[in-house]
């Protein structure tokens, strides 16, 4: 079909030098330096090495709960929490996503869900600002109060 591409595709152009296999749990905080791709399910935040250009990809049928924080975030599976990645963002037609999201650039494909706010990060944005500090902003300068 014209414009449709397969989930596989969009992993497949990134090198990943650590995979989380998908009969793999972990439960804690992990801190990459290169790129990773998550086929489990992951209960801590993700983030990236300060000055790491690498990519954080969860594959179909992988969960995180929690945070990611990244150059580059590929969605095909469930995360339940903010996302922030000063580059792109990609959601791709499995993705489910409960959380804000803080983005360089942005792509939603028709299927993906997203349940919190979207933010755009400005280039003279300091990049150490927190996903919490944007969110903050966007809701304060839009007049969206979260839910008590």
């Amino acid at each position: 079909m014209f414009g449709k591409k397969r989930i596989e595709e969009s992993f497949s152009v990134e090198r990943f030098k650590t995979l989380i296999d998908s009969s793999t749990t972990i439960d804690g905080r992990m801190n990459f330096g290169n790129s990773a791709r998550i086929d489990g399910k992951i209960h801590g935040n993700l983030t990236m090495e300060p000055g790491c250009k690498g990519t954080i990809a969860v594959g179909p049928g992988a969960e995180v709960r929690g945070d990611i924080n990244a150059y580059r975030v590929l969605v095909a599976g469930t995360v339940q929490g903010n996302i922030q990645a000063t580059e792109r963002v990609e959601l791709l037609p499995s993705a489910r996503v409960s959380g804000d999201i803080a983005y360089g650039s942005i792509s939603i494909s028709h299927g993906a869900r997203v349940i919190g706010l979207l933010v755009e990060i400005s280039r003279s944005q300091d990049a150490s600002e927190t996903t919490d500090t944007l969110i903050r902003t966007a809701r304060t300068a839009g007049g969206n109060q979260p839910a008590a």
